[in-house]
């Protein structure tokens, strides 16, 4: 397979809603109760079996993810001094291109759908967007699990909400694609006994820049 934006998003549903089949047969559990890692894991490891050129990194270190792209200097540099960028920090996943393993797209994951935690990383990978200029870095993912509304409606209120913050965070030029799931069962609460009428989604937000 090849990579485009389409089989991208593709490949990241497919590979959560198997994760999520595992997880109830090997773990008596739900895709929304399994780690972050869980997910990070399932989806590097659906890119490297289904596309011709994507290998990973998990865990990447933010310099070496910079390094490692084909970005200018200078937009590095600048992105290194950004305070939600520690050079030190780790990304969940971050694929990679080519015999010289060139920096494709980052990825990361979160459980639950808190808005103080999604704008945290979305601030993170939007940067890291409008400095990409061309490059495939321009591209970018945060993909969580969330508990459905009790009537079980689509991703309305969450849309709204995402707005409401990126406005407050300055972050108005941003183009963000919010792919969801259809309603995923079994919903467990914090004992692991699944919960009669919930429900959770798969959501990928799809992050880039506007400009480019």
């Amino acid at each position: 397979m090849r990579s485009s934006p389409n089989n991208r998003i593709n490949a990241i549903m497919d590979a959560l809603l198997d994760a999520h089949e595992d997880a109830q047969r090997l773990s008596r559990s739900s895709l929304h109760r399994m780690p972050e890692f869980f997910m990070a894991v399932r989806v590097a490891d659906y890119f490297a079996e289904h596309f011709d050129n994507f290998g990973y990194r998990l865990e990447a270190q933010v310099r070496r993810t910079f390094e490692a792209s084909d970005m200018q200097t200078g937009d590095i540099t600048v992105l290194l001094q950004e305070p939600d960028l520690r050079p030190d920090g780790r990304f969940d996943l971050v694929l990679h291109t080519g015999k010289l393993g060139r920096t494709a797209h980052i990825l990361e994951f979160k459980r639950g759908d808190a808005m103080r935690g999604l704008i945290s990383d979305i601030r993170r990978l939007a940067k890291v967007s409008r400095h990409a200029g061309r490059h495939s870095l321009k591209t970018n993912y945060l993909v969580l699990t969330r508990r459905c509304p009790p009537e079980r409606d689509t991703t309305d209120r969450l849309v709204e909400r995402l707005g409401i913050a990126l406005h407050t965070a300055g972050l108005d030029d941003l183009d963000v694609n919010l792919i969801p799931s259809e309603p995923l069962d079994p919903f467990l609460n914090h004992d692991h006994q699944p919960m009669a009428n919930r429900a959770f989604q798969i959501v990928v937000l799809e992050i880039q820049n506007q400009g480019e």
